[in-house]
């Protein structure tokens, strides 16, 4: 009787199409108010070529759950801070590599 082994599912970057998205853990970052609040080993996987980040929706989800009364409509869905024009508030700009 032959065991069929099963490989992990290969997930691709949807950014460069070409590297490999692996679980590790970064900084994560957010706006709330005028203070920035940094959450260091966050669950995120990232891609081995380009270097994007996909945030763990259940540790967003959790994040949210924390920070709650001071939460609501800074962060907007998929853990995406939303764009200035809505919250009011200026944000840095991003510094490329």
């Amino acid at each position: 009787m032959e065991m069929k082994t099963s490989l992990p599912r290969i997930e691709y970057c949807s950014e460069c199409q070409v590297g490999i998205m692996r679980d590790r853990v970064a900084t994560y970052y957010t706006w709330i108010g005028e203070e920035i609040i940094t959450v260091p080993d966050f669950p995120c996987t990232i891609c081995d070529v380009c270097g994007r980040r996909e945030w763990d929706e259940n540790a967003i989800h959790n994040l949210k759950v924390i920070l709650r009364p001071n939460i609501d409509g800074i962060i907007g869905g998929r853990g995406r801070i939303k764009p200035a024009k809505e919250t009011g508030k200026k944000r840095p700009r991003r510094v490329s590599r």
